[in-house]
């Protein structure tokens, strides 16, 4: 893979970051659409059900982002009747290094979704056709520093239009979301 092309890696892991990101504070998950199969997820209205073995090549491909505590959310607009909704997901990272400047940076070249457990519930920023993106002005900082400077760094990102205001996500029964973390060293 050519070497200006974004990859997501493990950005939370001790050895790969200058400081701790945040803690014990919020978590998110993500990963490429295209490592899903076709049956990964089933629709039922608002929720999505992960199949047992979601992953093509049947090993975990999920990432776990560590996120300011409390700072995550979900929110959805109404783009007019018939219209859909457009979702907005929201990810501020605490003691940013380059590498997660890096990662906010490159989301737009990369087909993602991302996955915010609460509690036992899960949103989840999926679909089979539209790409999340991050609108310009999507990145933020809190000094106005370039990104890999600050201590804080938000992400905006859209889904939609799609069919309903909030989607969530089901894992299957006796699995942790920390059970599809992907364990290479690096990956696509």
């Amino acid at each position: 893979m050519p070497q200006n092309c974004p990859t997501l890696s493990h950005y939370s892991a001790a050895d790969e970051c200058l400081e701790n990101l945040a803690g014990l504070g919020e978590v998110a998950y993500i990963g490429l659409r295209s490592s899903l199969k076709s049956d990964a997820l089933v629709a039922t209205g608002d929720t999505y059900a992960m199949s047992a073995s979601p992953f093509k090549d049947g090993a975990p491909k999920l990432f776990k982002l560590d996120l300011k505590e409390e700072s995550q959310k979900v929110a959805s607009e109404s783009q007019g009747k018939r219209k859909g909704f457009n979702i907005t997901g929201t990810m501020v990272f605490d003691a940013v290094n380059a590498r997660v400047a890096e990662l906010a940076r490159g989301l737009n070249n990369l087909d993602w979704f991302a996955i915010f457990p609460d509690g036992e519930e899960a949103q989840i920023l999926y679909d089979p056709y539209k790409k999340i993106r991050i609108d310009s002005g999507g990145l933020t900082t809190d000094t106005g520093a370039a990104a890999g400077d600050d201590r804080i760094t938000t992400v905006n990102f859209i889904l939609g239009p799609v069919k309903y205001p909030n989607l969530f996500v089901t894992l299957p029964s006796n699995t942790s979301w920390d059970d599809l973390l992907d364990t290479s060293d690096d990956s696509e």
